[in-house]
């Protein structure tokens, strides 16, 4: 039994582990990045803040097409039908120009309709937003073809060029922002549009090698008719559906909620959701590796693996989310004293931390049996109980809010969490019940 977990624990960390040194790594440099716009001025940081944000959420949404890509291509592989997988990837990759591409030239045409009529901005923001979004028109398409290629790795279980072809390009990203936001050498900076030539430069040479890494898949994958490009669009919505539910409407709806309460109880959230989001990088990284693990499990119909992988990287997922906030933890108040500066804040962000971390003790498990699911076609069921536990949710936490404030929030969402892995736990239980029964 202990060197069958042993097996698991190997191929599930051979796929994660490079990918959340990879996340990690990111999100460090992100904040360098951020702090390169903060110093040009206010307004520059709020344009390029929000229109960032526009485009990560957007080709989040869209980024759906590669997920289904490494679902169905990986359950190819454990079939051993490998002509299959290079359909859906040929596929893909119609879908990529199509999308990325399309939603490329909206953004150019339409950046005063998005900048004027969305976010408001005028003046000098308004400059600065427009200079940025136009350079960064490419963003969806090199966006969706570096998710396409990324997963394509994840299905040949080579994500250790994720690792390393991402970690050079971002170096390299942090060294051309400062040259081309602020200048060097007797160049002038060119401020924002750097920032955006930067990103552009950073995406084609990330897209390019990922390629090259590829360039066999590729070669072979021209040679198929993009026929299941309808398919991989239908199978995408669900998931894209589950983007929007929890990245947008949810957290949008609870965010209104916080800030009727109290700009600082808002503020507070926010600052720990920060901390939070660096703590559940493993999980989010043992989910997409389940992606891949669980599809090729199901393609090659073992019922073994499909029963184990999902459960050990639960404990995996779970050890790795209450070791990083034991150790934030310890650490609070320091760490919240690199994001603001505000003292009040401060204290509060570590008085109401405990309370937040456990609110989403369930969350790894949620995200893990969520991915499962997805990896056996069941992205229809996913999207459906969620959807309904987060409208139960925002009910009772509207109504808890109005007499614990802020405890309410957190007995809302221990409440979701732990419901929705519970459920979702429980039809992937009967899923496999019906696997064992179509196939005795």
């Amino acid at each position: 039994m202990a060197t069958s977990f042993q097996t698991y624990v190997k191929s599930l960390n051979q796929l994660a582990i490079p990918l959340i040194a990879n996340s990690i790594f990111g999100l460090s440099i992100e904040l360098v990045d951020q702090a390169m716009i903060a110093h040009l001025s206010v307004a520059a940081y709020a344009s390029v803040g929000a229109i960032g944000n526009f485009l990560y959420t957007i080709g989040g949404i869209i980024g759906a097409v590669a997920i289904t890509l490494n679902i169905y291509g990986s359950k190819a592989i454990g079939e051993k039908q490998k002509s299959r997988y290079l359909n859906y990837l040929s596929s893909s990759l119609l879908l990529d120009v199509l999308l990325g591409v399309g939603l490329g030239i909206f953004c150019f045409i339409g950046k005063d309709l998005l900048l004027i009529r969305l976010y408001g901005f005028s003046g000098i923001s308004l400059q600065d937003g427009n200079d940025y979004l136009s350079l960064m028109s490419g963003y969806f398409f090199l966006q969706l073809v570096i998710f396409t290629l990324t997963n394509c790795l994840k299905i040949n279980k080579n994500t250790k060029w994720i690792l390393i072809v991402s970690t050079t390009t971002t170096l390299l990203h942090t060294c051309l922002n400062y040259l081309l936001i602020f200048g060097v050498f007797g160049y002038r900076g060119l401020g924002v549009s750097g920032a955006a030539i930067s990103s552009t430069i950073t995406l084609c040479l990330d897209a390019g090698a990922y390629a090259f890494l590829l360039r066999n898949d590729i070669k072979s994958a021209l040679h198929f008719p993009p026929a299941e490009t309808v398919f991989i669009l239908l199978r995408s919505l669900p998931l894209m559906g589950q983007e929007l539910l929890e990245g947008s409407v949810f957290i949008i709806i609870l965010n209104a909620l916080l800030a009727h309460i109290s700009p600082l109880i808002l503020s507070g959230y926010l600052l720990i959701s920060q901390i939070l989001q660096i703590g559940l990088v493993p999980t989010f990284m043992y989910s997409s590796a389940l992606l891949t693990l669980v599809s090729e499990s199901n393609g090659a119909r073992n019922q073994s693996d499909l029963k184990d992988f999902p459960r050990t990287a639960g404990i995996l997922a779970m050890i790795l989310f209450c070791f990083i906030g034991i150790l934030f933890y310890s650490l609070r108040v320091p760490i919240a004293s690199l994001i603001t500066n505000d003292t009040r804040l401060i204290r509060y962000s570590a008085n109401i931390f405990l309370i937040l971390w456990l609110a989403n003790v369930f969350r790894p498990l949620f995200e893990i049996y969520k991915s499962a699911l997805q990896s056996v076609g069941q992205s229809r069921c996913v999207l459906k109980l969620t959807c309904v536990v987060n409208t139960i949710t925002l009910v009772l936490m509207i109504i808890l809010i109005e007499y614990l404030k802020l405890y309410g929030v957190a007995i809302g969402l221990l409440f979701n969490y732990f419901v929705i892995f519970l459920l979702l736990n429980l039809n992937y239980s009967r899923y496999l019940s019906r696997q064992i029964t179509l196939n005795s």
